[in-house]
Parts: C-alpha cells; structure tokens; sequence
C-alpha cells in the first residue's frame, strides 16, 4: 500500500464513498501506476502477478470514462466463468445500479440477451460465449471503445488466443485496450503489438520476480505418490487450518481426495468443469462465506478465485509450468495478507520444484508428515485449552463433587473417550528408504590417491587378454601389472606389443574349422573319375500312341523345305 489516497488520484464522490464502504482508503500500486493513463484514454499493457488488485485497476478509469448511451461500450475478456462473474461483481459493488451483461457458458441464452437488448454498457463473459452470441448476432459490437483482456496468458494457455483475435478484429478500429498479464510470453507480445497503439508499459514483476511473494510462505513436503492423500490428511488434522483450498490435476483426483477427506471427519467439496453452473456457483459460494471449509479444485478455480483470509493453499503434486504453480499459490496472500502453499511431491517433482526455486527466487521450508502421536498430543493441547477457557463457576462446582468420590485419572480418561471418540488421528505413515545412488560399474578399478584413474598401454591391455584365456579356469593371476606375460597360442601379438609374423601362430586348428576323423590325405577327384550317366531308356507312356516295333526314328521320311 502507498500513502497516496484515491481521492488526491482523482476518483469521483460516488466511487469514493463505495471504496470507503467496503474498507479501500489507499490503492495499491498497480492502482496507483495505471488510474492516470487510463483516464486519459491510452492503452495500457500491465505485467504484474495475479492478487496485486487488478480488477479495480482497470475498473476505476473504465467507470469513470463511461457515458449515459444505453449501448455496450465496454467490453471485458476473462479466461474462466468464475473470473467473468467476479468481475462483474466487483463492478456492480462500486456502482449498484450499473447494467452488466455477464455472458459465460453453463448459463441460459435468454437471460443474456435480454441483458443486451436492454443496451448494457459494459459486457463482462469468455471468449467461447461471446463468440457465440457474435455468430448469432445477439452482439453489436459496433460502438465499443474500451476493451479490457484480463489473464491475457491463461486466455493463452486454454486455447483461446485465437478467439480473442476473432474478436478484436470485429471491433472499430481505435478503441482503448488494457491487457492484463501475469508474464507475457512471445504470442501475448505479438497480440499486444498488433492490436495496441503505443501503449504505456507497466511491470510490476520483473524477470523472474513474478514468483517472489513476500506474504506466501512455500512448505513442501516429500512423500510418495500413493500416500500424498494419507499425508494430507495428517497435516490438516495437525495443523487444523481455517480454510484449505486444494487443487488436484484431474477431475477424477478432486473427487476421490475429498471423499477421502470427508472420510476422516474432514468434510470437503469437489469443484472441476464437469459440475453444472448452477453447482460451482453454490458450492463456491459456500466456500467463500465459510460454510464449507475445504474444497478440491482443478485449474478451473485457479484464477479469479478471491478469498478473504484463504491462510493455506494445497498442490496434490506440482502442475507442468512454474506460471501455474506461481498462480495457484496466489490463492493465498492476496492485499497485503499471510498466507502458506504447500505442495506434496514425490521424488522427481522434488528435483523440478528445487529448480523453479532457483529459476524464480523462492525460498522453499521442507516439512516432514506429522505422525499419530504427534496429531493426539496437539489435539490434546488444544482441546485443554477449549476446557480453561470455558469453565464456568456451576461447572466448577459439579467438577468438585464428581472428583470427591472417584479417582482423577480414570475419570480424566473416561472424559476424553466420549469427547474423542469421533476424531482421527491420522495415518501411521511407513518411512521409505532413502534412495541410494548405484555406482557406475560393478567391481570399479582402483584408484591412485590424488591422480586420475591409471592407465594401461596397449601391450599391457593385448598381454592381459592373452594370459586370461590362456590360464586355467580358476587359476589367480599371480603376476602383477607390467610384468611379463605368458604368450597365447591365438595372440596376434607379442607380451612388448609388436604383432606376430603370421609364421609364430602355433599350428592349432581353428575353433571354427571341423577336424577330420582320419589323418590319412583321401584322393581327389577330377570331373574324369565321374561315373557315366546310364543311357536314356524308352518310358511307355500310355496316353500316347506307341511306335511300331519294327520301325525307328532314322527310317522317316525327311520332310521337304518349302518356302512360304
């Protein structure tokens, strides 16, 4: 917070008496740096990290430059339902009486196009709904002068960059554009050059200061993948938070760890895309008045999630980029409050979570899961200081009167098995064995103190190869390195290195030569030795006419050439 107050930026009487109702007396410095330009009319292209008061950022110049047409003149682009609707909210809590057409999917056409046809002058919605009512043609944007992208890099990251261009392309040229980013990458760069005009450039986070949180306190915690649920049921049955928000990476993930939760006297909620509007919008609502204290969430509720006080944010596992992570912890530690992340990981997303923390600045506190004992012995302390704090005189009196006749101890005992007969205490986690770095090879050779690993010439290297196979299985090798060598029968070289005249082979049958059974040399055979083939006999065959006996192929009659 600064000590610059809304009223020297400017801001009208009506918006000051909204701010001062709901607590805001000084803005915050994304507030302070982007009210003036705004008001002015210039683009803006904002980079700062998600809980640092964006909203009412561009709120406040968007209210103020609004006129009385009954015509959408401000149109607000969010990455998810639940963002869109808060929007909106926070919007409706500075000006009451304000026509918002808010356009989100999970929600019935009619009620929003008679928001449009009714001349809403601001339209807050996704990408995906606005499409839709463009190609129905229940939204003219003709006369839109004042766009706002808020979460321009999750908009990316969801696949909606395309519709966002889509749809600036229909706007008249030269309307004020703020875009809204927690980092900007290469195509959020190039969306705000092409559709930007000489913008006033305000980073609040630079290179890899968008994970640096002063107020968020990041405890991992190293467990195994099939017992994170179990350890995270100890940790909170320890640590007994207010509120949890706990996100998960699939939908079918959420369901099961609340279950388990709800199992262990730990009642929690699930929230992913599959449920029906009607059922996130209860269910967070329910969250946000208290009602409910843990909810399982996928992505879907990690951005535009604004809890008051929310003192612990869970990762069942890290997501797949360091932007996500950053942005799931600033459920937690929003305007200025303390807040801790806790992600439970296994081993190869430890090694991935230790590199963010040198790639983005953060300073991670490893804790260990707490064991039953531990759990009872804090469950103890607690619940005797419930006890203290509420005996009263009447009390006091009866405590006295049953401890007259029966013994302390076992009435103590007795007390507490009715009181804690329904809590958990946890899991009784097995501890897995440290991970132990294999040696590179099997039998590693020796090495000389203080030198590199000795090396062998290639007469030492040929003399060894020729001793193994010559000695005898079993036999030790006696000789020491260097010495001289007994010589192989099939060495091609000599124990000093030198190759052997192909005449010193010892005349030894090859292993792949097959030894004849007789020595003595067999003659050899000329094509002259062959017997004659036996002369060709007359076969009968019986489906031709035989020869007459008495008459040979020689006795024919020749038959005379003639020419054709």
């Amino acid at each position: 917070m600064s000590n610059t107050t809304f009223a020297a930026l400017g801001c009208s009487e009506a918006l000051l008496a909204a701010l001062a109702k709901r607590g805001f007396e000084s803005p915050m410095p994304v507030q302070e740096q982007t009210f003036r330009p705004g008001l002015e009319g210039r683009d803006l292209l904002v980079q700062s990290r998600t809980g640092s008061g964006k909203t009412l950022a561009f709120g406040l110049p968007l209210l103020h430059r609004l006129s009385e047409e009954r015509h959408p003149q401000a149109l607000i682009l969010a990455p998810t339902r639940e963002l869109a609707q808060q929007v909106g909210a926070e919007l409706h809590s500075l000006v009451p009486k304000l026509p918002i057409a808010s356009l989100v999917g999970g929600v019935a056409y009619p009620p929003q196009i008679r928001s449009l046809q009714m001349g809403s002058p601001v339209v807050v919605g996704t990408p995906g709904r606005i499409m839709d009512h463009l190609e129905r043609g229940t939204l003219d944007l003709g006369k839109v002068s004042m766009i706002v992208l808020d979460e321009c890099d999750e908009m990316l990251n969801m696949g909606f960059l395309e519709d966002v261009e889509k749809i600036l392309s229909k706007v008249p040229a030269g309307p004020q554009t703020y875009l809204f980013s927690a980092t900007l990458p290469a195509p959020i760069a190039k969306l705000a050059k092409r559709f930007l005009k000489n913008p006033v450039q305000i980073s609040l986070a630079e290179a890899g200061e968008q994970a640096v949180h002063a107020d968020i306190a990041h405890t991992p915690v190293l467990v195994p993948d099939h017992q994170q649920v179990r350890a995270l049921v100890n940790i909170l049955l320890r640590d007994q938070p207010s509120s949890a928000l706990i996100f998960t990476k699939t939908k079918a993930q959420t369901e099961e760890v609340a279950e388990e939760l709800t199992v262990s006297g730990l009642p929690a909620a699930f929230l992913h895309g599959d449920l029906a509007q009607a059922t996130r919008t209860r269910i967070l609502g329910q969250f946000k008045e208290g009602k409910l204290r843990y909810l399982v969430a996928t992505d879907v509720a990690a951005r535009g999630l604004d809890i008051s006080g929310l003192p612990l944010v869970v990762h069942m596992g890290i997501p797949t980029q360091l932007e996500s992570y950053i942005h799931r912890s600033g459920r937690t530690g929003r305007a200025g409050a303390k807040g801790s992340s806790m992600a439970l990981v296994g081993w190869k997303e430890s090694r991935i979570l230790l590199a963010w923390s040198r790639r983005g600045g953060l300073k991670l506190e490893w804790r260990s899961v707490p064991t039953p004992a531990e759990i009872r012995e804090t469950q103890s302390a607690k619940l005797l200081e419930s006890i203290q704090g509420g005996a009263s005189a009447a009390l006091i009196g009866q405590a006295t009167q049953m401890l007259a006749g029966a013994d302390p101890v076992r009435l103590v005992a007795g007390l507490l098995g009715l009181v804690q007969a329904d809590q958990v205490s946890g899991f009784d986690l097995p501890n897995e064995p440290e991970k132990k770095s294999k040696p590179r090879f099997d039998s590693p050779r020796e090495r000389k103190e203080g030198g590199p690993r000795p090396q062998r010439s290639y007469a030492e290297r040929a003399a060894a190869r020729g001793a193994e196979r010559a000695a005898p299985r079993g036999a030790e090798r006696a000789a020491p390195r260097g010495a001289d060598r007994p010589d192989s029968a099939f060495s091609k070289t000599r124990p000093d290195g030198s190759f052997k005249p192909r005449s010193e082979f010892e005349d030894r049958p090859r292993p792949y030569a097959k030894p004849r059974p007789d020595s003595a040399e067999r003659p050899r055979k000329t094509w002259e030795d062959r017997p004659a083939k036996p002369e060709a006999k007359d076969t009968p065959r019986p489906w031709k006419p035989g020869k007459p006996a008495g008459k040979q192929a020689d006795e024919r009659p020749a038959r005379t050439w003639k020419k054709k």
